[in-house]
């Protein structure tokens, strides 16, 4: 069986300034994920989670080492099909309602309209905020925000999905939440990896 996420030997230097020495964000580092389950990856903060995430996903180039997701290198871009994603901070337009912000990004994977209202009502319904879908984000707590954040990271229906912090800033109740969809998620066969300095 292939693994859903293969990272062999990864190191990350980052420039800071001409005259400054080069920062080095991670050093050797090599693990794997394998699919249908829930990962973790734990560490303080500051010991290179997100730019592990950030190499992931390729928004950034490793200075080494090699990255596959499902076997293929992290560059292909039929990769990025199969990967849904929320970051530790995300933004949204507060203006737009619920369901709204769900059909842009439907719009964005260039769905359909019947097949963006399916999906926005299967992900509402699993986030459990199907009653606020034509409430505005910016009446939103942090904690429905960052559900929301998760259906948006499923709307393409991917096969991995990786979340970055999601129980950062919440209460109790709100970490419970979040930590109920996961678990829905991998009952659906998802792969999940999630970051967290929160044991």
């Amino acid at each position: 069986m292939v693994p859903a996420i293969e990272i062999r030997n990864l190191t990350k230097d980052f420039t800071t300034d001409f005259w400054k020495p080069k920062f080095r964000s991670l050093e050797d580092v090599s693990f794997s994920v394998m699919e249908e389950g829930i990962f973790g990856l734990i560490g303080h903060n500051g010991a290179g989670k997100t730019t592990a995430i950030k190499i992931l996903i390729g928004l950034l180039k490793p200075t080494s080492g090699t990255v596959l997701v499902f076997g293929q290198p992290v560059t292909d871009s039929k990769v990025k099909q199969w990967i849904g994603f929320l970051p530790e901070n995300a933004y949204y337009y507060e203006y737009l309602k619920a369901g709204e912000i769900l059909h842009f990004y439907g719009k964005l994977f260039g769905m359909g309209k019947r097949d963006r209202d399916r999906k926005v009502d299967e992900l509402l319904e699993l986030v459990g905020l199907r009653d606020r879908a034509q409430d505005k984000l910016k009446t939103f707590s942090k904690g429905m925000l960052q559900r929301i954040g998760i259906a948006q990271a499923l709307m393409n229906d991917p096969k991995l999905v990786i979340l970055d912090e999601p129980m950062s800033g919440l209460d109790p109740l709100g970490r419970k939440e979040v930590r109920d969809i996961i678990l829905r998620l991998a009952e659906k066969k998802k792969t999940i990896l999630f970051s967290s300095h929160i044991l």
